[in-house]
C-alpha cells in the first residue's frame, strides 16, 4: 500500500487559538477548540487506558489527542506506560514538531512509512504482539482510510522470496537464498531442510527450531485439515 496523495496543505488557527492543519481539505482538528475535542475523544477510552500501558495512535495531527491520552496514561500509570503513533503525512509530522505542539514522553512516531517499511521495524512488531490499545483519531483515520486499514490487515509473507525482503541479516539471507523462492517457510524447515544429505550450521539451528515448534506447527496443520 502506497500513502495516500496530498493535494492541498495549509495550517488555520481555531476560535481557541489553537494550530489546526488541513488536508487535502479536511481539518484535523476542531476549527472551534481542539482541546476540548481532544478530552472527549480520550474520555470515550478511559477504560483502554486504565487496562494497558502500552497505546497505538492512528493519526498524529498536532497532536491534542496524542497529549491528552499522555495525560491519562501518567495518572493512571506513572511513567511507564508507552505510545506509537502512525500518521502518513510527513509534513504535518514536522511542523506539529516544529511548532512544539508534541508532548514527546514516551512516544515514538512513525510518518511516511508504508505498510512494509512499518513490518519491518521489528520494535514496532513486538509492540504489536503485545497486543496495545488501538486508539483511531477519527479525522485522520477517515482522511486516511485505505493506509490505515492496510496497516491493520497486513499479512506477513509465507514464501521465501517475500520473506526476504524483510530480512536484515545477511547470513540469514544467504542461508535462505539456495531453497526455491516459492517455497514457504514452513515447507523449508519442516520439509526440505530435515532431507538434505549435508548439513550446514544453520541447518542445525532451523531443525532446533523445528523441534521448539513441532506441536505449535501439528496443532495448525490439523486445524486447518477440519
Amino acid at each position: 500500500m502506497s500513502l495516500p496523495k496530498i493535494t492541498s496543505y495549509e495550517v488555520k488557527t481555531s476560535r481557541t487559538e489553537q494550530k489546526v492543519p488541513v488536508v487535502n481539505g479536511v481539518h484535523l482538528h476542531s476549527i472551534y477548540n481542539p482541546f476540548k475535542e481532544a478530552e472527549n475523544l480520550v474520555s470515550a477510552q478511559l477504560e483502554n487506558l486504565t487496562n494497558k500501558r502500552e497505546v497505538l495512535i492512528l493519526g498524529l495531527g498536532f497532536a491534542y489527542h496524542v497529549n491528552a491520552v499522555i495525560e491519562k496514561l501518567e495518572k493512571f500509570h506513572g511513567d511507564n506506560f508507552k505510545i506509537i503513533v502512525i500518521e502518513p503525512n510527513i509534513k504535518v509530522h514536522e511542523d506539529c514538531v516544529g511548532l512544539d505542539l508534541l508532548n514527546k514522553k514516551n512516544v515514538t512516531i512513525y510518518s511516511g512509512y508504508d505498510s512494509k517499511e512499518l513490518y519491518s521495524d521489528i520494535e514496532l512488531v513486538h509492540f504489536l504482539l503485545r497486543k496495545p490499545a488501538i486508539i483511531a483519531h477519527p479525522p485522520s483515520f477517515n482522511l486516511y482510510q485505505d493506509y490505515f486499514k492496510s496497516i491493520l490487515t497486513f499479512e506477513a509473507p509465507t514464501t521465501i522470496s517475500g520473506i526476504m525482503e524483510f530480512i536484515t541479516s545477511p547470513e540469514i539471507s544467504t542461508f535462505l537464498k539456495p531453497f526455491n523462492p516459492t517455497s514457504t517457510l514452513s515447507e523449508v524447515l519442516y520439509h526440505q531442510i530435515p532431507k538434505k544429505s549435508q548439513f550446514e550450521e544453520f541447518d542445525f539451528l532451523a531443525m532446533a527450531l523445528v523441534e521448539m515448534t513441532k506441536k505449535s506447527y501439528e496443532k495448525n496443520n490439523e486445524a486447518g485439515d477440519r
